[in-house]
């Protein structure tokens, strides 16, 4: 009886701690695959759907803040509660899905593939190129790897997924202009907290 506890606290305790392991290594290995189907897209469908039912006539201000805190949250809530469902039936199934979900998250290998090919172009070329390049760089890394790692570390994967929610309003509805000056503000502040 020993023996089998031993074997199931060793279970558990792996599969609480691969995941995030297990989905850097498939980042470097992988990349960003685009055959695999990405949760952003889903948050991008969801988000321009509210803005066109929401960005019109008064208090927009309102209407898109409330708009960004109900996706956030959602996503949230939805990812937790997910997870407590399917860690009744199988930790290992909860282990892989969170890994999955990790890698959605990180950017690492993308990002250095792609500030890699600036590097290499701008070596053809100017010296405000690398300056760029450096600025690009700096501000994916937090995105996309730096910051979904914190709120994974503060979170879990639930808020891992509810700051690519964040990141997701930020760089659709986000921007300084007439259509989404108003609507987005709230979602571009929520961004500067969360990075």
């Amino acid at each position: 009886m020993d023996g089998m506890f031993f074997w199931y606290i060793s279970l558990v305790y792996f599969c609480r701690l691969f995941p995030l392991p297990l989905a850097w290594l498939f980042d470097r290995w992988q990349g960003d695959p685009s055959w695999l189907p990405h949760p952003v897209v889903g948050f991008g469908k969801l988000i321009a759907w509210g803005e066109k039912c929401l960005n019109a006539g008064r208090a927009r201000v309102w209407k898109g803040g409330m708009m960004s805190v109900a996706l956030i949250a959602g996503v949230y809530f939805f990812t937790f509660l997910f997870f407590k469902v399917i860690g009744e039936y199988s930790i290992i199934l909860t282990a892989l899905i969170q890994t999955l979900l990790i890698f959605c998250c990180l950017a690492g290998t993308t990002l250095i593939r792609e500030v890699r090919m600036v590097f290499e172009a701008v070596d053809r070329s100017l010296d405000e190129g690398r300056t760029a390049a450096l600025e690009t760089l700096a501000e994916n890394l937090s995105d996309g790897v730096i910051a979904p790692l914190f709120w994974y570390a503060v979170l879990g994967v639930p808020g891992m997924m509810a700051y690519k929610m964040v990141n997701t309003l930020d760089s659709m509805i986000g921007y300084r202009n007439e259509r989404y000056r108003q609507f987005g503000c709230i979602a571009a502040r929520i961004d500067d907290v969360a990075n």
